[in-house]
């Protein structure tokens, strides 16, 4: 039996191959196999010449066949994504599943042709490998490549097996295994320990976990590569162990002091000897592992300061070293709070330096900065702080300015777009808008493009749902300009004076709550016929659960402030409804798959290569979610990345709550405050090893109309 499995596979691998041969780009059609395979025979792939430089692409059918052409393999996957959006009413997406193709596809009339304005599609943050990437594996990874591909992204951070790098570097530097072990970090915090804000923490992992993630990297780069997409990889800017300067006490490497609590690794100056001898040990390894690439990323200076550094040498002598082992490559820096310094930026050479503009939506750095200092830029925008689930964008305000962006003097550098999440698997709205504004020359009018999206997200043009999605356009994402997303005071840990959640940002609501509860209850009409598409059951407790963050803030507030007028009657009633609306809440997010704490865990079990690695690794997951660390980083980030997921509500948030509202109903009953260690009780939480449901519970639609009912103020 398994002969003829065998034989068949290699059959129809030797088949699929001899059919497409002749075609230029492979790895379309093997992108095509995988997410429409059910009319892969219908699709004819093509190459074309570029448009001055950037991508282009071209659809058109004839006799039953879509043919598809483009001046890249991400051209031509971009003009499949576009041909199943806006004919096929489909969409690929990782928040609901649809792709229910029509029995006969539909044909063009004629031709189009759509040119990208921009050379770069620039996608990821360092913060989303470990909020959302931290336990992937290979079959994640191709997915996720696979919508990357669909977008049309072609510049792409590319971060994961640094750790075999830095290891084999510092072998090369006589520093034993412990030593190394104690630099390398754990699963879910590989992001801070490359940005430079810390060491160590959450490991030591193992060598099959190394060895693992290299793997991982060479497959993505594989991917790539295929594709097209250029890897920005970790260069080498500076960041080496606090151990180095007792092995080389002569050179000047200095402290970089703290960041959120979290002693930073240390700083080699780049006007020491041993900067270049460091470096051009880093590069060859990282070589010998994955290959030259022409954009490497690293800030030196991320987040917190040096002082006393000559800024312009340093960002001379850092690409200095990059150029030497790659020749002609762009040292790719993020643009963040005061990150790059113009002084830095004085001392590079300005075509071979890129910068991410991460927070366009809200702040205008390349026009702050005057153009970066005549540096390339690509605008982009930041979201999902945390990997957190509220929902959240700035739609109005980022066509605006990126309106204003590319008539302005600084245009010239402008080189593309792009998202930089610290997390994905929410607000999927914002991804499929921002990307297709990466093959948009004239911008639309954003709220009516909410309207067309609800078309191809549920398969239907259904009036009623793009009344809906016009509301939530003009609410959850149209945030105000100057502030950030909505966090939910049931994620926060107990306070009488709760502002905010997450220990950034400004936490109560900023949209109207009864704008988006006639959404909610507008989309909820759609249900008999949308009750089938799996992107609409998301959206149904998606948007549902919004609604009942304003609800969950508007209850804490009466009952705090029966609490604090001493009235017990009113304290009692509010209190409880405010405990049940945790319960509640858990139960809507318990119907879909994306909002299970049971996945985050067993994803973190699942990859884990070594039975004590299952402990690590599960710490990592829950500690990332709630406490950030322990000590005094928990101070300073705990519930940063806070998420309404099922399980994590219902334990976590509920316990803190329980245990705050029974002090409060005590004091009223007479007793004194408890000062509860709230702390110490998270901590433990961290190290339970208690499952939770992976599988949803529940029918969506139905729990979501139950909860808009009930909660119907």
């Amino acid at each position: 039996m398994k002969r003829s499995i065998l034989l068949f596979s290699v059959f129809a691998l030797i088949s699929f191959t001899t059919v497409y041969s002749e075609e230029k780009y492979p790895a379309v059609r093997a992108l095509i196999h995988r997410v429409v395979p059910q009319i892969e025979d219908k699709i004819v792939v093509d190459s074309i010449a570029n448009e001055k430089g950037n991508d282009v692409f071209e659809i058109y059918s004839s006799n039953g066949k879509i043919y598809l052409s483009g001046s890249s393999p991400v051209a031509v996957s971009s003009a499949l994504n576009w041909y199943l959006k806006y004919y096929c009413k489909c969409q690929y997406s990782y928040s609901g599943k649809d792709l229910k193709l029509p029995k006969e596809l539909p044909g063009l009339s004629s031709k189009i042709r759509i040119a990208s304005p921009y050379k770069h599609r620039y996608f990821l943050n360092y913060c989303t490998f470990n909020y959302t990437m931290s336990f992937w594996g290979w079959e994640q990874w191709q997915k996720e490549l696979d919508w990357m591909a669909l977008q049309g992204i072609n510049l792409v951070l590319a971060i994961n097996g640094t750790e075999e790098v830095w290891q084999n570097t510092l072998r090369k530097l006589n520093f034993p295994d412990k030593e190394i072990a104690d630099f390398i970090c754990g699963p879910a915090y590989q992001a801070w320990w490359l940005m430079g804000n810390l060491e160590g923490w959450g490991g030591p992992v193992s060598q099959k976990w190394i060895k693992s993630r290299t793997e991982l990297q060479k497959n993505i780069l594989s991917y790539m590569k295929g594709m097209h997409m250029e890897p920005v990889l970790q260069g080498f800017y500076g960041m080496v162990p606090t151990t180095l300067k007792s092995k080389f006490p002569k050179a000047d490497i200095r402290s970089t002091g703290e960041w959120c609590q979290y002693i930073r690794p240390d700083f080699i100056m780049p006007t020491d000897s041993m900067f270049q001898v460091f470096a051009k040990l880093y590069y060859q390894e990282l070589e010998k592992l994955y290959g030259k690439a022409n954009y490497y990323g690293g800030d030196p200076f991320h987040e917190g300061s040096i002082l006393n550094v000559d800024l312009k040498t340093c960002g001379k002598n850092i690409q200095k070293s990059m150029q030497e082992a790659a020749p002609g490559s762009t040292w790719v820096l993020q643009g963040w709070i005061e990150n790059p310094s113009p002084v830095l930026l004085s001392g590079v050479n300005k075509d071979k330096t890129l910068i991410i503009d991460l927070y366009c939506e809200s702040n205008k750095a390349w026009k702050i900065s005057k153009g970066f200092n005549g540096c390339r830029w690509l605008f982009c925008t930041i979201n999902n702080f945390g990997a957190r689930t509220e929902l959240y964008g700035k739609i109005d305000s980022t066509t605006l300015n990126l309106d204003e962006a590319r008539k302005s003097e600084y245009a010239g550098k402008l080189e593309g777009i792009g998202v930089i999440p610290e997390g994905i698997n929410a607000n999927p709205l914002i991804f499929d808008y921002i990307f297709e504004l990466g093959w948009r020359n004239e911008l639309p009018d954003p709220v009516k493009w909410a309207e067309d999206y609800s078309v191809y997200r549920y398969g239907k043009d259904n009036a009623t749902a793009r009344l809906a999605w016009k509301k939530i356009a003009q609410s959850v994402y149209n945030i105000p300009f100057r502030f950030d997303e909505p966090q939910n005071v049931i994620c926060s840990r107990p306070t009488l004076k709760w502002e905010k959640t997450a220990p950034w940002g400004l936490g109560a609501i900023r949209y109207n709550q009864k704008d988006l509860k006639e959404a909610c209850s507008i989309l909820l009409e759609c249900s008999d016929e949308l009750k089938n598409s799996d992107a609409y059951q998301y959206d149904a407790v998606d948007i549902t659960h919004q609604y009942l963050i304003g609800v969950a803030e508007e209850s804490y507030k009466k009952t705090i402030t029966a609490f604090e007028s001493k009235d017990r009657l009113k304290f009692e009633t509010y209190s409880k409804r405010f405990l049940g609306l945790i319960k509640d809440l858990d139960l809507l997010m318990s119907t879909r798959k994306e909002f299970l704490l049971g996945n985050w865990i067993k994803e973190a079990r699942t990859i884990a290569p070594t039975d004590v690695e299952k402990k690590l690794f599960e710490q990592n997951a829950r500690m990332l979610i709630t406490t950030w660390g322990y000590g005094n980083s928990h101070k300073a980030l705990n519930d940063y990345a806070h998420k309404e997921w099922a399980g994590l509500i219902g334990t976590f948030c509920l316990g803190r709550w329980s245990i705050f509202m029974d002090d409060l109903k005590n004091q009223l009953n007479g007793q004194k405050a408890v000062a509860f260690d709230y702390a110490q009780w998270e901590e433990e939480w961290t190290k339970q090893e208690n499952e939770y449901p992976s599988i949803p519970q529940g029918d969506a639609i139905a729990t979501s109309k139950k909860m808009l009912e009930k909660y119907n103020e």
